[in-house]
């Protein structure tokens, strides 16, 4: 059994990336299972905070990180690179310094967007941080025109071709 956990950039309620993830179980390999791990709560990172104890979400998102086989990153593109959410879920991942769950992890990171971009910016910032700290970027996948991927109010994706992007990803895990 292979245990993924992904991870949203995007703190938005209807977040496309959030859905992209929500839509994975159903893409995966057999043998695959992917839980979805909710950074809404976790603070901005704050080295005052990082000492003996931590807060529980930030203790909760260690372990889990620790425990799975992989990560999953989907994150929106803002300012031409990822997201602050995303960047501080790495800077709590990846501490202590150098020693952290994510620390040489392998992961898949995908972007999504509305716009014609499709994350061409984002996908190679956040894989190079991701293998700036020892880890293994085994996919990137990238969508622009998010909104016509899905069937109408649901999370599923009815575009063939990134449908079978996302399967490859998983699949290189």
């Amino acid at each position: 059994m292979t245990t993924l956990l992904a991870f949203s950039g995007s703190l938005r309620k209807d977040s496309f990336n959030t859905r992209v993830l929500r839509a994975l179980p159903a893409l995966a390999p057999a043998g695959t299972q992917i839980a979805l791990f909710d950074i809404s709560d976790l603070p901005m990172y704050n080295q005052d905070l990082d000492g003996e104890t931590v807060p529980e979400i930030v203790a909760a998102l260690r372990a889990a990180i620790a425990e799975a086989d992989g990560v999953i990153i989907a994150g929106p593109e803002y300012s031409g690179s990822y997201s602050g959410a995303t960047k501080n879920l790495i800077d709590w991942a990846s501490r202590p310094f150098m020693a952290g769950p994510i620390i040489g992890k392998t992961s898949m990171v995908i972007a999504t967007t509305p716009g014609p971009g499709g994350g061409k910016n984002v996908l190679p910032a956040t894989s190079g941080l991701l293998q700036a700290l020892g880890g293994k970027v085994v996919a990137q996948v990238g969508a622009a025109a998010i909104h016509e991927k899905f069937a109408a109010d649901s999370d599923t994706i009815i575009d063939e071709e990134f449908a079978q992007q996302l399967r490859e990803g998983l699949a290189a895990f």
